[in-house]
C-alpha cells in the first residue's frame, strides 16, 4: 500500500476516534445531568429509601386442610397467585409482601390462637379470611381490640352478623346471607316449587341462612308449603330424614350446608327413589357448589343446583387473565378442583394489597389504622370488577351465582343477580 494511503488511514482513524470520544463524553455528560436532576427533584412514582417499608406481611386464614380443604385449598392457591402477581409489579414501594399462612381448620379457638401472636406485630397489616362465618364472628372482637386493630377481608364469610356487628376491621367481597337467601328463594319460586324441605346442618353458618330462606318464601310465596328440619354436622346416616322428606312429598330440598353432608344425603335420597332432576329438585349453597360431590355421591348429585355468594370467574371478562394464569400455575384441571371461593380469594387479596399500597409510610413503617382508613374509603380494581365497601364493610349489590351439577362440573346456569 502507498505511504500516502497509510497516512490517510491513520488520519481517518484519529478523526473517528476523536468523534467517538466526543459522543461518549457528551453521553456521560447528559447522564450525569439526568442523575443530578433526579437527585435534586426526587423520583416521581418511584421508590426512595423514605417510602420503602422495612417489612410487610399479610396472613391467609382458612380451613386449608382437613374436612373443608375443598373450600380452603383453592382459595389459598388464589391468594398465593395474587401475592406473586403483586410482588412481580414491585410489591409495596419496592418491598416484597410476605405471606403468613394460618390453617384454622374451621375452628374458632384455633383461629384465635393463630391470630394472637400477630395482634401486637405491626408488620402483619391484614388478613385475607377467615373463611367461615363462625370463625370470623369469634375473631372479630380480638382483631378490633388489637392496638392498632388488625383488619381482614374475607372471601366467603356470609353471615349478616359479620358486618352488622359494627367492627371497623370487618370487610368482605362476597354477598351476605340475606342477599343469597333472596336469590335462592326467588330461584325456587321461579322454578315452580310447591313443597320445600328446608334443611340446615346445625352450624352457625347454615342455620341463619336456612331461616332467611324460610322468611323469604313466606313473604314472597305464602302458598309454598315448608317443612323445616336439621341434619347434624358430620352425620352419615340420613335414613330418618329421607323418610320424612318422602312422606312430606317435597318437590324441592333446600340444604344450607358446608358440603360435607351432601354426598351421603343425596345418595340415600336416590336409594329411596328420590332422584334429583326427576321426581325431586335440590338446591344447595356455597359448599355444595363443588364438583367433587358428583363423584363422591356416585352421580346422585347430578342435576342438583347450588348457589354461590360470588360469581363464576370463568363468566367474567375481567377475570379471563386470572383464570388462564390459575390454570397455568396449578394445572389444566385446577379450576374443577379449586372449590367455590378461588375467585373471591384472589379479589380479596387484591383489595387488601391495594389498601396497604395506598397507606402512608412513616419511618419505614405502615400503620394498620391507615390501611383500615383506605379500606373504608377507596375503590379497588379487582377481577370481580370495581369494589367499594359501604360503611359496614359490605359490597352493595354483591353478586350471587346459581350453578348446576352437569357431567363432572358445576356449570353456571343463570345470569348472576344481585
Amino acid at each position: 500500500m502507498p505511504e500516502v494511503s497509510r497516512q490517510t488511514v491513520r488520519d481517518n482513524a484519529v478523526a473517528a476516534s476523536r468523534k467517538q470520544f466526543l459522543m461518549v463524553d457528551q453521553t456521560v455528560y447528559l447522564v450525569a445531568i439526568a442523575i443530578a436532576g433526579l437527585a435534586a427533584c426526587g423520583n416521581p412514582g418511584g421508590t426512595t429509601a423514605a417510602n420503602k417499608p422495612d417489612k410487610v406481611q399479610i396472613a391467609a386464614e382458612g380451613p386449608f386442610t382437613g374436612a373443608q380443604a375443598s373450600i380452603g385449598a383453592g382459595a389459598l392457591q388464589a391468594i398465593k397467585l395474587a401475592l406473586d402477581d403483586f410482588n412481580k409489579k414491585g410489591g409495596i414501594h419496592g418491598t416484597r409482601v410476605e405471606l403468613v399462612i394460618w390453617d384454622d381448620a374451621h375452628n374458632a379457638e384455633t383461629a384465635k390462637r393463630l391470630q394472637a401472636g400477630a395482634l401486637s406485630d405491626p408488620k402483619i397489616l391484614g388478613i385475607v379470611g377467615p373463611m367461615n362465618s363462625g370463625v370470623v364472628e369469634a375473631s372479630e372482637p380480638g382483631l378490633e381490640s388489637a392496638n392498632p386493630p388488625l383488619p381482614f377481608v374475607t372471601e366467603s364469610a356470609s353471615a349478616t352478623r359479620v358486618t352488622d356487628a359494627g367492627f371497623s376491621v370487618a370487610h368482605r367481597v362476597n354477598a351476605r346471607d340475606d342477599v343469597q337467601a333472596a336469590v335462592d328463594g326467588k330461584f325456587m319460586i321461579d322454578q315452580g316449587a310447591k313443597r320445600v324441605e328446608i334443611l340446615d346442618s346445625a352450624t352457625d353458618y347454615s342455620r341463619p341462612l336456612a331461616d332467611a330462606v324460610v322468611s323469604y318464601l313466606k313473604s314472597n310465596a305464602p302458598s309454598i308449603v315448608i317443612d323445616r328440619n336439621s341434619a347434624r354436622n358430620g352425620q352419615k346416616d340420613f335414613g330418618t330424614l329421607v323418610t320424612r322428606i318422602k312422606s312430606f312429598n317435597a318437590d324441592w330440598v333446600f340444604f344450607a350446608d358446608e358440603g360435607t353432608e351432601t354426598a351421603p344425603l343425596v345418595q340415600q335420597m336416590a336409594h329411596a327413589n328420590l332422584k334429583i332432576g326427576q321426581n325431586i329438585q335440590f338446591l344447595g349453597t356455597d359448599g355444595e357448589n363443588d364438583p367433587s360431590i358428583i363423584t363422591t355421591s356416585q352421580g346422585a348429585y347430578l342435576g342438583a343446583y347450588a348457589s354461590n355468594i360470588t360469581p363464576d370467574p370463568q363468566s367474567l371478562p375481567s377475570a379471563a387473565r386470572f383464570v388462564a394464569a390459575f390454570e397455568a400455575e396449578y394445572g389444566s384441571d385446577a379450576i374443577s378442583k379449586a372449590g367455590p371461593f378461588y375467585g373471591s380469594a384472589y379479589a380479596a387479596t387484591e383489595v387488601l394489597l391495594q389498601a396497604i399500597s395506598s397507606a402512608a409510610v412513616n419511618n419505614r413503617k405502615i400503620s394498620r389504622a391507615d390501611v383500615i382508613n383506605h379500606l373504608g374509603s377507596d375503590t379497588f380494581t379487582t377481577i370481580l370488577g370495581l369494589i367499594k365497601f359501604d360503611r359496614k364493610g359490605d359490597v352493595p349489590n354483591a353478586t350471587v351465582g346459581i350453578f348446576q351439577a352437569k357431567g363432572t362440573q358445576m356449570v353456571a346456569v343463570k345470569q348472576p343477580t344481585g
